[in-house]
């Protein structure tokens, strides 16, 4: 079933450190973009295992079609799932980004739901 939803296009950055301490870096994410109506789909674990070659399965792995040639992110977040401001929320790794004529595809997945 698709549905349409509103995703964040998240690019890494690496924050200052705090304390003075140099090496007291970790990676943040600041929005790219902001994407309208966007088609997504739920990817099951057959269809999973297709595509990937049973590498890993997630139960949670979306097909994103984003219309246009957005910039390419690092990280996907959907806008009712993700606070950009304290950067609180689900964010989704890209795996297999996918150019048409018109759009572009992101298999996104959530690393916390692996299963195999």
């Amino acid at each position: 079933m698709t549905r349409f939803r509103d995703v964040y296009l998240l690019k890494k950055a690496t924050s200052t450190s705090s304390g003075g301490n140099p090496f007291d870096k970790k990676a943040i994410y600041i929005v790219q973009q902001k994407a309208l109506f966007c088609r997504v789909n739920d990817l099951g674990l057959q269809k999973q295992s297709l595509l990937f070659g049973g590498d890993s399965l997630y139960q949670d792995a979306k097909t994103v079609i984003i219309n246009g040639t957005p910039p390419r992110p690092d990280k996907i977040a959907f806008v009712d799932e993700y606070d950009p401001e304290t950067q609180k929320g689900v964010l989704y790794d890209i795996r297999m980004p996918r150019s048409h004529m018109n759009s572009t595809a992101f298999f996104i997945y959530n690393t916390q739901s692996k299963v195999g």
